[in-house]
């Protein structure tokens, strides 16, 4: 690293790195295809009860949504199936993994303190200003999606669905076309709050690694 100039490029490459290696198990390919299936499904779903006169076509549609709620029950088990180490033994894991995490964080901020004290502080003070121009124009667009969670998303469900009772398909025809793709929408702008977030995220490691880098021991 010491034959490279110190660039933001490169802290990326390094902190990339670094998640890879903390990095927990990942979502296998069932859990992301019943999960993407559902998240993509049920929109054109919900526009084809629009267009459900007949009572075959409703009993096709509750076929579908059945199925539907089918391939996102696999979704959440394969889930909570790999995440259940975390609930189960959580402490004993959870101390372990900050042991690890910690390890690979020390010899990161070694690798940074190869160069220059005074080039790794401008870098500090030039991000922390970018930081909080972007977290003001964030705020404007996300607002407080992050320490909300996913609860706006089910609370938009459950007032779109909250009269729907199971086996009354012909009520999913009376689903307003333009509320549907107006909740699609929140759901689009919610996924992207969530990105944004992330994005967020990265930028606070970037100034937490200079942080660490610059501070003399």
């Amino acid at each position: 690293m010491t034959n490279e100039s110190l660039t933001y490029a490169l802290i990326e490459k390094e902190i990339d790195q670094y998640a890879k290696d903390v990095r927990d198990d990942k979502p296998g390919l069932v859990e992301r295809l019943a999960l993407g299936t559902t998240m993509v499904s049920w929109l054109p779903l919900l526009v084809a009860t629009q267009f459900a006169k007949s009572r075959t076509a409703a009993f096709a549609l509750g076929a579908c949504t059945v199925i539907l709620l089918v391939v996102l029950g696999v979704g959440v088990y394969c889930f909570v199936q790999r995440e259940w180490r975390t609930f189960h033994r959580r402490h004993d894991k959870l101390s372990r993994e900050l042991d690890r995490d910690y390890d690979q964080w020390r010899i990161l901020v070694a690798d940074m303190r190869h160069f220059p004290r005074a080039e790794l502080a401008r870098r500090l003070r030039y991000l922390s200003a970018r930081k909080s121009s972007l977290s003001y124009r964030m705020g404007l667009f996300t607002g407080s999606v992050n320490r909300l969670g996913i609860l706006p998303l089910l609370a938009i469900l459950y007032l779109q669905l909250k009269d729907w009772r199971f086996g009354d398909w012909q009520a999913l025809a009376q689903v307003h076309v333009v509320g549907g793709l107006l909740l699609w929408a929140l759901f689009l702008a919610y996924l992207l709050s969530w990105w944004l977030v992330g994005l967020s995220t990265r930028w606070d490691a970037y100034e937490a690694l200079l942080i660490e880098a610059a501070h003399e021991e």
